[in-house]
């Protein structure tokens, strides 16, 4: 198993340059610089390494701007031209250089590499996106989109403009690759709060900040913002330096090749002319000959076979720092439930254009991590493995020079958004008037000017021209397309303002500017007038033999919990369950459809047979429903008890399963004992085997299953118990009427059962009631060890201060835990310990066993107190130590209530339910399509 995972991020962005009147633009070079030096070479990486059966999995975001240019068959018919110039060019310098043999090499490389260049996009259809979509259909590399046009959400002034960028670019991204886009990279890491919704909106699942944007919390685990579903990944700053460094980066090595040295500024006009401008421009041609060599003016000449050299180096130590990283975390953590995850996000334009090596170094390190430590993934890929994560609230910021806007927003380009916000108020009042129109009076020709009045805002909003600004580069270009696009934007709104669109002028404006060919407006409208464009919603058939009212455990508050909270999320949800005192065989309650059986009557020792019997009702239920109110997407099943119905209706319906094993036969029993404890554990097993994916609620519980059934690590899931502070506030407006001011009380809720160790809490009690005559002990709960906990009560001589309550409302149990000195649970095992949770969270003084997922809740002495299970003497020290000093006691109850606030959520836990429903249902997909 991998010590850590490393997400390897390329973002690959141009502004939209295409210009209809200009096929020698200066500013279209940068397309077909970038095709020639990045996106082809990387292109040729990806597929070298697939054809080789070399595992690598890497994420590449292609704003939608750069997707519209690769697939424009008029730029690619101009990059055709450009290539055979530059080849045209490298046969012209095989001759000038033919009496220097160094040179000569050089321009031979030159040629082979034009020349392959050339070839392998023509033997393609020229469809570069093509080939990247075939390789994330092979599984090697994820694509993910950006803003429509690399808009700084930040800086754009309405949410309707943000949306649109958003939503626009998953359009363009679908119909260009194929699929949806799981993650996006924000423009410029341009986090704004609030985003995450519209992010949300298109269900994107992740996104990327630089790391400052994640203050004191580690960058090396995905945070959950806060109120959704969606994903921040922290960009590590060390792999950052390490290969982005202007001065220990490894672009700086002065063997590998100088950008800055090239035959278009070198050679003299008459010779290199016709291979620039035609206006006389100097521009870079592709060809260098020198390597970086020092900070100097003076270069020596590019050494080919040295520059592999340093890249094999520089690979080798890139990912023994990764891995020696890694292994720093797991010290300080001291292991835990996911293994890190090492952000690396980096400009695609890095690799080839700017570091001429950038890509051979990309390959050497996929093909080293394939026998490292460390797992190359993408981070859907690691999101579906470990969905858990804390929850968080962040603030704004970006990443460049500041970390906070600076670049996109100071004293030079200021004066950009108070026009850019007024044109887009405008935009967004154009289309509210058009939407209340009725359907006829909307005519094509406003239709069409409201479209490409969008069009031109949006590339106004494009943040590549602030920078331009900015940096003082390629200022008047920055500035002379964002006045174009102002200056149409204008005209455009005035005409539909006024109803009289220039159909001539608009058809002009389209042909120069064919991007975004099916804009829709709805995404300009606000949140309530969008239509929802979300997955449709989950419809999921859960099994669980009990649910409220009949309890019997702490398996139908979870189940009833969370089926509520999914309900809440916005999935369908049918429970099948036994019918209780005074309930229907069917209703609708707080959103979640409720199917109930009449129970089968047990018989002495006949316990399976009268668990097969009940699934026998539950799969005629479970069938009912799915006629009655299907189609649906999946079966989920709690414990065993249910387990045959589940395999009969996902066999019948072709539904994947997920189970929630709430707790282990073995586990409770302390070992299989029994013929009748085999045959559950058998059931218990091939339902464990038989699930798509395995919900546990603790980590002991987890690797209970691992070892117990050989469930593997990447089927298993945990997601902990939660609790309703709302429902622990019932009932407990006065003292309950088993407590009296003046006693101690020592107070248990749960099943009466062997596990549950009520007999070493009355064991601990006769040591501490002596020294507190007061002091009493309240058992809430029944089941099978009840006489014998009365006979052990009475053979220690403590019976008339011990008070077996017998089942409890919630009500009366909020009561008692009020007013407890001491809530116990001195389990001998317990998967997690739900009633521990509880007490907790009503602010009572809560002593457990250090005992599986009880262990996992109690920070000792903290937030709460743990005991040795099964020691009395233990508990009994614990008890006279609270009873001592109830001062300390409520300082550290309080501090469990405020972790079970921030920690134990019932939204936090579905939402990572949701997140298993959703891998169980790719998986499904990909046997289906497999199978075909």
């Amino acid at each position: 198993m991998k010590k850590g995972c490393l997400a390897l991020v390329l973002h690959a962005h141009l502004p939209y340059v295409r210009h209809e009147r200009a096929a020698w633009a200066l500013e279209e070079r940068w397309l077909y610089e970038a095709l020639s030096e990045t996106y082809l070479p990387l292109l040729q990486v990806f597929e070298r390494l697939r054809k080789e059966r070399v595992p690598y999995s890497l994420t590449l975001s292609i704003s939608p701007t750069l997707l519209t240019m690769l697939r424009d068959e008029e730029l690619g018919e101009r990059y055709v031209k450009h290539l055979q110039k530059t080849i045209e060019l490298t046969e012209k310098e095989r001759g000038r250089t033919a009496n220097e043999p160094i040179v000569r090499a050089l321009a031979d490389m030159y040629a082979d590499h034009y020349g392959g260049l050339l070839k392998s996009y023509e033997s393609s259809g020229r469809d570069v996106v093509a080939r990247f979509a075939d390789l994330q259909s092979s599984g090697h590399l994820e694509l993910i989109t950006c803003g429509a046009t690399h808009g700084f959400l930040p800086t754009i002034g309405s949410e309707e403009l943000r949306r649109a960028q958003i939503g626009i670019a998953c359009d363009t991204h679908e119909a260009m690759i194929g699929s949806r886009p799981r993650g996006i990279w924000l423009p410029e890491c341009g986090y704004l709060p609030g985003v995450e919704r519209l992010l949300a909106e298109q269900s994107l699942q992740y996104f990327v900040l630089d790391s400052h944007s994640f203050g004191s919390k580690s960058v090396y685990h995905p945070l959950l913002i806060n109120g959704t579903n969606v994903y921040a990944l922290g960009r590590d700053p060390e792999s950052t330096e390490q290969v982005w460094s202007s001065q220990i980066g490894y672009p700086g090595d002065p063997h590998y090749r100088e950008y800055y040295r090239d035959i278009g500024f070198d050679l003299e006009e008459s010779y290199i002319g016709n291979y620039v401008h035609p206006s006389g421009i100097r521009v870079n041609t592709g060809l260098k000959y020198f390597r970086v060599t020092g900070q100097g003016a003076h270069k020596e000449l590019y050494d080919p076979q040295m520059a592999r050299q340093r890249v094999e180096v520089h690979a080798e130590h890139f990912v023994r720092s990764r891995v020696e990283k890694i292994d720093a975390l797991a010290q300080i953590a001291g292991g835990g439930e996911r293994p890190p995850l090492i952000t690396a996000p980096f400009d695609a334009e890095l690799f080839g254009h700017w570091w001429y090596e950038g890509p051979s170094w990309v390959e050497r390190v996929a093909r080293k991590l394939a026998g490292s430590e460390l797992a190359m993934v993408t981070p859907s890929g690691y999101l579906r493995q470990h969905p858990q994560a804390e929850r968080a609230a962040l603030s704004m910021s970006s990443w460049g020079r500041g970390g906070y806007a600076d670049v996109w927003l100071n004293e030079r380009n200021g004066w950009i958004y108070p026009h850019l916000h007024r044109l887009e108020e405008r935009l967004v009042n154009a289309v509210r008037r058009a939407e209340r129109q009725s359907q006829p009076a909307r005519k094509a020709l406003t239709e069409r000017a409201l479209r490409q009045l969008a069009r031109e805002v949006m590339l106004a909003e494009a943040s590549d021209w602030a920078f331009m600004i900015t940096m003082e580069t390629t200022e008047a270009y920055g500035v002379g397309r964002l006045s174009e696009h102002l200056m149409n934007a204008e005209r455009l709104a005035e005409q539909i303002e006024a109803e009289r669109v220039s159909a001539e002028w608009l058809a002009e404006l389209e042909r120069s500017t064919p991007i975004f060919p099916d804009l829709r407006l709805d995404h300009l409208l606000p949140a309530t007038c969008t239509p929802d464009r979300q997955q449709p919603p989950l419809r999921v058939l859960m099994l669980s033999w009990e649910f409220p009212p009949r309890t019997i455990g702490g398996l139908a508050r979870h189940v009833y919990d969370l089926s509520r909270e999914l309900a809440r999320a916005g999935v369908e949800v049918h429970v099948i369950t036994c019918q209780g005192e005074g309930t229907e065989a069917y209703a609708h309650l707080a959103g979640v459809h409720v199917h109930r059986v009449e129970v089968p009557e047990l018989q002495e020792g006949r316990f399976v047979e009268w668990s097969a019997l009940l699934n026998i009702r539950l799969s005629a239920m479970g069938r009912r429903a799915i006629e009655s109110f299907g189609p649906f997407q999946l079966i989920h099943a709690h414990d065993w008890l249910v387990a045959e119905s589940a395999h009969w209706l996902s066999a019948q319906f072709g539904l994947p399963v997920i189970s929630t094993i709430h707790a282990t036969e073995h586990g409770r029993n302390h070992g299989i004992h029994s013929e009748l404890q085999r045959q559950i554990y058998q059931i218990e097993r091939r339902l464990a085997e038989r699930s798509h994916e395995v919900i546990v609620c603790s980590a002991s519980m987890r690797q209970e299953l691992q070892e117990l059934y050989g469930v593997a690590a990447q089927k298993l899931h945990v997601l902990n118990n939660a609790v309703d502070r709302k429902a622990l506030t019932e009932g407990v407006e006065g003292r309950s009427r088993r407590a009296s001011e003046r006693e101690k009380v020592v107070f248990y809720v749960g099943r009466l059962v062997p596990e549950k160790g009520v007999q070493v809490l009355l064991a601990s009690a006769p040591s501490w009631m002596n020294r507190y005559p007061q002091a009493r002990i309240i058992i809430a709960g029944i089941g099978p060890m009840l006489a014998a906990l009365q006979d052990q009560a009475r053979e220690l001589g403590i019976e008339g201060r011990v008070e077996f309550a017998g089942f409890v409302t919630d009500q009366e149990r909020n009561r008692l835990l009020r007013v407890a000195d001491v809530a116990v649970f001195p389990s001998l095992y317990e998967p997690f310990g739900i009633v521990a949770l509880e007490a907790m969270a009503a602010g009572a003084p809560t002593v457990v066993s250090r005992t599986g997922g009880l262990a996992e809740i109690v920070e000792h002495g903290e937030d709460g107190w743990l005991v040795e299970p099964g020691d009395s003497n233990s508990l009994s020290e614990t008890i006279l130590q609270l009873f001592a000093d109830p001062i300390t006691c409520q300082q550290v109850a309080e501090r469990g209530q405020q972790k079970v606030i921030e920690r134990y959520s019932w939204p936090a836990i579905a939402e990572g339910t949701i997140a298993v429903y959703r891998r169980a249902l790719q998986q499904r997909e990909q046997e289906v399509g497999g199978s075909r």
